[in-house]
C-alpha cells in the first residue's frame, strides 16, 4: 500500500512530491487527482520554483505579471505554502522587497487593489533604480542612470515633470511586463515624492547654465547627458558632468563645438551692425555666466531687418528651443513661468511693454521672484525664482522706462541690401555653427582668464558693472585697447536715455524749464502748478501720461532723475515729506540756488510757519 500511495504521489506532484505531506491518504491524492484546478496549481507552483531561482540573480523576478499571479494563485490554495515560498524568496535575495509580493497577492473583488499593488510595485522598483532628492525649496527630484548607444549616462528629473513619468511608463513596460495606466504612474509619483522629500538628501538643481568651484557648465541637452566645462584654460565637453541639471520636453540640444572655433563667423548670420558688434557679443558671453546680472538684449528694426531671424540665431547658441521666440506674455506670472523652464527669455514683434512686464524684466535679468496664491482654497503663496539673460525685438523702441533702460543693450538692425532665403541661412547656419560654437567657448574662456587684469574705478563704473568687466575683458583679450569697450558702452547707455527723456513728457517739461534759464527748489506740489501754468506757451504733449498729482509728479521725476542727470540737468526728490509736502530740485548741473530771487508762498494765519519754498520764476 505504502508503494502505491509514493507513486500515486509521484504521478501527481513530479518533482514536488518530496514536499507532500506524509499523512495524506489514498482518499485525498484520489480526490486531488479528480480536481480540476491540480494542473493550475502545480504549473502555479513550477513558476514559484523557477521565481525564486532567478531572484538569486535579479531581486525583481518576482515582479514580472506571470510570476505574480503563480504566487497570488499559490497564496490563495495554500497560504501556509505561499509563506514558504515567500521565506525561500527573502533567502535566495535580500533585496527583494517581499511586502510588494505580499500587498500585489492579496486577494480582491475590485480593481482598486490591482491598482494600488501596481503602484506600488512600480514605486519600490523606481526607488531601487533611483536617487531621489530634494532641493532648498522641498521640490522633489530623481537621478537615475540610462543605456545609451556605447555607454551609461545619469539623468536628472523633476518627479513631478513628463520627462520622469515617461520613464516611470518606460520602466513598468519593460520591467514589469505592461504599460502603467495614467492614475498607476501618478500614484507613484506622489509616493515617490514623498520618498525624495523626507528621506533623500539636498541638491542644488541647475538649468542649462551653472558654476562650481571647478568652473563654468553648459548643458549640451543631449542623449547622453553632457556638458561643456569651461574654465580659464578651455573648454572641454564633460560625459558625467557633476552638475545635477534638469530639463524639460521643451529644451533642444546644444550645437556640438568643432576643434576649430571662429568667432567672426557669426556676423555673416545675422544683422547686427559692426559698431554694435562687441556689444552683443559681450552679451552672449555674459549669457555663460549664472551668478551674474544679466543686461537686456532689445533688437530694433524697420519690417524685412531679420529681427527675428538674428534673435533665434543668437539664443541657438546658447539655449536651443522648440519655441525660439514666443509673442508677448498675457501676464507677468506667465513672464515668470516661462523663466523657470528656459534659460533664455526671448520674445519677438512686440510693440510696446506694461509697466508691469516692464518691473517684471528688470527682475528676471537681475535676479529675483514672483509670489502667488498656491491654491484658491488657501492662501499659501507659490514663489518662482527666475534669473534670466532676455531677448527682445519690435520695429518701434519697446523699452523706454528708464529702470529697465538702464540694463539694457538697444541695437538698431540696418536695412538688408541683399536678401537670402530661409533654405539658404539655414546652409550657412550647418555650415558655420560648429566653428562659431566654439570660437564662442574658446573666447569665453579667454575672457574669464583676462577679468583680474581689469580694474575699473569705483566711481566710473557703469550700473551693469559685472557685465562691464566681462565686456572690457573680451575686448582686450581680441586686442583691443584698455578702456575701448567701456567708452563705447557708456556712450551706447548715453545715447540710450535720450529715448527715456522723448518718451516722458515730465522729462521734456524739465529740460525745457532749465534750457530756457530756469531752475526751482521747492515742493512737487508748486513744481506741478509751475508746469500746468506754462501749459500755454509749451511745445510739449503731455496728454494721457501728464501727472495730475503732486504724488504722480513725485513718481514721475524720481523715474526720469538718473536719465536727466545723464545729459547734465540736476533733479533731486526729498525721500520724507516736510510739513508743507514733499520737496524737490531741478536746476542745470553745477548750479547752485544761493542769492537768487524767490517768490514765497505766504503762510495762512491759523497754520504754523512751514519751511521755505524757493520758486525761480521763468
Amino acid at each position: 500500500m505504502s508503494e502505491a500511495i509514493d507513486t500515486l504521489t509521484a504521478d501527481l506532484f513530479g518533482a514536488d512530491a518530496a514536499d507532500v505531506p506524509a499523512v495524506l491518504t489514498i482518499a485525498d491524492l484520489i480526490e486531488r487527482a479528480t480536481d480540476p484546478a491540480r494542473d493550475e496549481l502545480a504549473a502555479a507552483r513550477a513558476v514559484v520554483a523557477k521565481v525564486i531561482e532567478a531572484a538569486k540573480d535579479d531581486p525583481t523576478a518576482h515582479l514580472d505579471p506571470s510570476a505574480m499571479s503563480a504566487f497570488k494563485l499559490v497564496r490563495e490554495r495554500d497560504p501556509l505554502e505561499y509563506e514558504i515560498a515567500r521565506t525561500r524568496m527573502k533567502q535566495a535575495n535580500k533585496l527583494v522587497r517581499v511586502e510588494t509580493l505580499d500587498d500585489f497577492t492579496k486577494s480582491d473583488n475590485s480593481g482598486a487593489q490591482v491598482h494600488e499593488s501596481a503602484a506600488t510595485a512600480l514605486t519600490a522598483l523606481a526607488s531601487e533604480l533611483c536617487e531621489l532628492w530634494h532641493d532648498p525649496d522641498g521640490n522633489a527630484f530623481a537621478s537615475f542612470e540610462r543605456e545609451h548607444d556605447g555607454g551609461v549616462h545619469r539623468e536628472h528629473w523633476r518627479v513631478e515633470s513628463t520627462g520622469f513619468k515617461d520613464w516611470l511608463a518606460w520602466l513598468g513596460h519593460t520591467r514589469l511586463g505592461a504599460a502603467p495606466s495614467s492614475e498607476t504612474v501618478k500614484s507613484a509619483c506622489n509616493a515617490i515624492s514623498g520618498k525624495a522629500k523626507f528621506d533623500g538628501a539636498e541638491h542644488t538643481p541647475a538649468l542649462r547654465v551653472a558654476k562650481t568651484g571647478a568652473g563654468y557648465w553648459l548643458d549640451m541637452c543631449d542623449d547622453q547627458w553632457r556638458a561643456i566645462h569651461t574654465t580659464t584654460t578651455g573648454w572641454a565637453i564633460v560625459e558625467k558632468p557633476p552638475v545635477r541639471f534638469v530639463r524639460n520636453k521643451a529644451m533642444r540640444s546644444m550645437i556640438v563645438p568643432s576643434t576649430d572655433g571662429n568667432v567672426d563667423l557669426l556676423w555673416a548670420l545675422v544683422n547686427v551692425p559692426e559698431e554694435d558688434r562687441p556689444l552683443v557679443l559681450a552679451w552672449i558671453l555674459e549669457s555663460l555666466r549664472p551668478d551674474t546680472p544679466y543686461p537686456v538684449l532689445e533688437l530694433i528694426g524697420e519690417q524685412g531687418s531679420a529681427k527675428s531671424t538674428t534673435q533665434e540665431t543668437i539664443r541657438l547658441f546658447l539655449d536651443p528651443n522648440k519655441v525660439m521666440l514666443r509673442g508677448r506674455p498675457k501676464g507677468v506670472e506667465d513672464v515668470f513661468v516661462a523663466a523657470g523652464a528656459n534659460h533664455v527669455i526671448s520674445l519677438e514683434n512686440l510693440s510696446g511693454i506694461t509697466p508691469e512686464l516692464s518691473d517684471a524684466l528688470c527682475t528676471i535679468s537681475t535676479g529675483g521672484g514672483q509670489a502667488g496664491r498656491l491654491f484658491f482654497t488657501n492662501g499659501e503663496e507659490h514663489i518662482i525664482e527666475a534669473h534670466n539673460p532676455v531677448m527682445l525685438n519690435g520695429i518701434g523702441a519697446v523699452v523706454t522706462r528708464p529702470d529697465l533702460l538702464d540694463r539694457t543693450i538697444a541695437v538698431c538692425l540696418p536695412v538688408i541690401r541683399e536678401r537670402i532665403t530661409e533654405a539658404e541661412h539655414a546652409v550657412a547656419v550647418d555650415r558655420s555653427a560648429a566653428c562659431v560654437m566654439a570660437g564662442l567657448l574658446d573666447l569665453f574662456a579667454q575672457t574669464l582668464a583676462g577679468l583680474d587684469d581689469v580694474h575699473i574705478d569705483p566711481k566710473d563704473r557703469p550700473r551693469m558693472a559685472d557685465f562691464a568687466h566681462l565686456g572690457e575683458a573680451m575686448h582686450r583679450v581680441m586686442g583691443g585697447t584698455p578702456g575701448a569697450w567701456l567708452a563705447m558702452y557708456l556712450g551706447h547707455r548715453r545715447d540710450a536715455i535720450r529715448r527715456t527723456i522723448d518718451s516722458s513728457p515730465v522729462a521734456q517739461a524739465c529740460i525745457e524749464l532749465v534750457e530756457s534759464g530756469g531752475r526751482y527748489s521747492g515742493t512737487v506740489k508748486g513744481l506741478l502748478e509751475l508746469f500746468n501754468t506754462r501749459n500755454a506757451d509749451s511745445s510739449i504733449e503731455r496728454g494721457d501720461y501728464w501727472p495730475r498729482s503732486p504724488k504722480g509728479l513725485g513718481d514721475a521725476l524720481r523715474r526720469a532723475a538718473p536719465a536727466l542727470r545723464q545729459i547734465g540737468i540736476h533733479l533731486s526728490v526729498d525721500t520724507k515729506p516736510r510739513r508743507d509736502g514733499m520737496h524737490c530740485q531741478l536746476r542745470a548741473g553745477g548750479e547752485s540756488f544761493p542769492g537768487e530771487s524767490v517768490h514765497r508762498e505766504p503762510s495762512s494765519p491759523s497754520s504754523q510757519p512751514s519751511p521755505q519754498r524757493e520758486v525761480v520764476t521763468v
